[in-house]
């Protein structure tokens, strides 16, 4: 009696320890398979925010081209505003300077 309770206690035992093996094996796959998912994601992720970081700077370098453009354009009318004042209105601006120019550096 003595060695069948023995018996038991040795395959009860046996078989704690295969199903604890097998719960083992079976989160260590289950863990795996959760890696590659994760793995996947992240590369998925990175992927989006490439893509994200390309769209930002396009725009951005358009957003800069379309500023740039303005600056230009605005330039252009401002040199042809200046090109058209007369040589008289002209010399009359520079006189008017110069006067003040002259009067702040007179004691």
């Amino acid at each position: 009696m003595g060695n069948d309770i023995l018996t038991s206690i040795i395959a009860v035992e046996q078989e704690i320890q295969q199903r604890l093996a097998a719960e083992e094996e079976a989160v260590a796959q289950d863990l795996d398979q959760l890696r590659r998912e994760l793995d996947e994601e992240a590369k998925r992720e990175g992927e989006r925010l490439a893509a994200s970081v390309q769209e930002s700077v396009a725009a951005a370098r358009t957003k800069a081209q379309e500023d740039a453009d303005a600056m230009v354009q605005s330039a252009s009318l401002r040199a042809q505003r200046l090109d058209g004042i007369d040589d008289e209105t002209l010399k009359c601006c520079i006189m008017k300077h110069l006067s003040l120019i002259t009067r702040e550096q007179t004691p």
